[in-house]
């Protein structure tokens, strides 16, 4: 009979339910997987199929945003943080987990989930290229919230093993560290598909595929964009005005083959959309996130590499791409970073439960 495993997966954003799609397909030939997530079951079951065991449930308390953008406001992050950690079931936790039999706990990136784990004796995995202790510990305020950032640590030590994915930050309280390749969703090309569906001809243009997920659209002055008659962009962010040679998708195109599809790829500097865009050797412009320790990280990644290029706040979001899509172009992508995270995870879980 299989052994049952919990996969817990952060709300905050896509990003992380998109790591670990690669990661769950993985798991399911050999175990019986049970999904805690704010995500919902449809973005899995597209996925993984309608027989996917799915629990909606918020693991974690994630950062908080100021008017819609990429800026974090430290504040009502600390305040939501602390709500979370008052309202925290983690003996439910203990006693689901004991209930439904679990052999091992994989969490992507919440601190509750290894806690509870520890505390009924059950192993913990821990996936991701920064905790949550990383980012809060760096925003303004944060000495004033010792008492909370101790409780992070305590609960990120409880954990067994610390999966670091490529671009990741130093920092790790589990017990054994392990660097694995990146951890990315896999696209194909559909171009053809794209220049029947827009009836536009990619002929001579350079396709520049968008993603600045849930925040971030309002700061950028798309009507610029219009500029770069040599661009075609594309992108399926709900961007609230119509600008020439900018095309809004739906969800009927896959964000991964969006990716594969591209010649460069535009984004906030999360995780999953480097990883997809690595994955198929398309290089990546971004812009600087100052207030988000994790892109310390990214940012000496894509220098080290010579993967990618970062536009200054001011390029960024006035839409004066042009200039970095040129270099970005330059650029070669194919064998400079390691891949199939994935699989040395399952490796490791293999490993863990023998």
């Amino acid at each position: 009979m299989d052994k049952n495993l919990a996969y817990y997966i952060s709300g905050h954003g896509y990003g992380h339910y998109a790591r670990s799609i690669p990661v769950l397909k993985q798991l399911a030939s050999d175990f019986n997987v049970h999904i805690k997530s704010q995500v919902s079951k449809s973005l899995f079951t597209q996925h993984l199929g309608e027989g996917v065991n799915h629990w909606l449930q918020s693991i974690d308390a994630g950062c908080r945003h100021i008017n819609n953008s990429l800026q974090v406001d430290p504040e009502e992050t600390f305040k939501n943080f602390e709500n979370f950690q008052g309202q925290s079931t983690i003996e439910a936790e203990k006693n689901w987990l004991r209930e439904n039999q679990i052999a091992l706990v994989l969490s992507d990136v919440a601190s509750m989930p290894v806690k509870a784990a520890y505390d009924v004796g059950i192993p913990s995995i821990l996936i991701g290229n920064f905790t949550w202790h990383d980012i809060y510990s760096h925003l303004p305020g944060a000495g004033e919230e010792k008492h909370l950032l101790q409780m992070l640590e305590e609960e990120y030590s409880c954990a067994d093993l610390h999966i670091l994915p490529q671009c990741h930050l130093p920092q790790s309280f589990a017990r054994e560290n392990r660097e694995v390749g990146f951890i990315a969703q896999k696209g194909q090309d559909i171009r053809n598909e794209l220049e029947q569906y827009l009836n536009i001809s990619f002929a001579g243009k350079t396709l520049v595929f968008i993603y600045l997920g849930d925040y971030g659209t309002r700061s950028v002055l798309w009507e610029n964009l219009s500029q770069h008659k040599d661009c075609l962009y594309l992108t399926r962010d709900l961007i609230e005005q119509a600008v020439p040679g900018l095309c809004i998708l739906d969800d009927r195109f896959q964000f991964p083959d969006l990716i594969a599809s591209s010649d460069v790829v535009c984004t906030k500097g999360g995780y999953s959309t480097l990883g997809s865009a690595f994955a198929s050797h398309k290089p990546v412009i971004t812009c600087e996130r100052r207030d988000f320790y994790e892109f310390e990280a990214i940012r000496d990644y894509l220098q080290k590499t010579r993967t990618g290029v970062i536009i200054a706040d001011d390029d960024f979001y006035q839409g004066r791409w042009q200039t970095a899509i040129k270099t970005a172009l330059s650029l070669t992508v194919k064998d400079r970073v390691p891949l199939n995270g994935e699989v040395e995870i399952l490796e490791a879980v293999r490993h863990m439960l023998l």
